[in-house]
């Protein structure tokens, strides 16, 4: 009977140890919703090229409006000035539901012919470069992918 008791508090114990995989599954799921832009950031990159500026929103990137662009864990995708604003609603986990992830083009200052390159979240932007649009990420550092904190 003692070993019992024992054998309980044991694996009581144990399932603290256990990690709750919770960012996990907020990464898992930010990263299965960046693939929603993927077709989107050739043409942004296409009309700076030709312009010299970044699109101010989902008409002139040639998008569908914003709460036409939705997903899986995504209720709407914005674009200003070039940048992808993903607001997470549906099916999302709390930690990022009613959260936004931004996505900014980066270019390479006074050279217009450069390629343009994205930084995601609260990635720095490289020194010599300048980004479009503003960051409004909201979600927290921990539930975010390594290449976004």
């Amino acid at each position: 009977m003692e070993m019992m008791v024992v054998l309980a508090i044991i694996c009581i114990l144990a399932l603290f140890a256990i990690p709750i995989p919770t960012d996990n599954v907020s990464r898992k799921q930010i990263a299965e919703s960046l693939d929603l832009i993927e077709n989107y950031k050739k043409p942004i990159a296409d009309l700076y090229a030709l312009n010299q500026k970044f699109p101010s929103n989902n008409d002139e990137a040639g998008m569908p409006a914003p709460p036409l662009l939705l997903g899986n864990f995504v209720n709407r995708i914005e674009v200003e000035n070039g940048s992808f604003h993903l607001y997470f609603g549906n099916k999302a986990h709390p930690n990022i539901k009613d959260k936004i992830l931004s996505i900014r083009p980066i270019a390479v200052k006074d050279s217009p012919a450069s390629p343009i390159s994205w930084v995601c979240g609260y990635s720095a932007v490289p020194e010599g470069m300048i980004a479009g649009g503003e960051n409004r990420t909201s979600i927290e550092r921990k539930s975010l992918p390594v290449g976004c904190r």
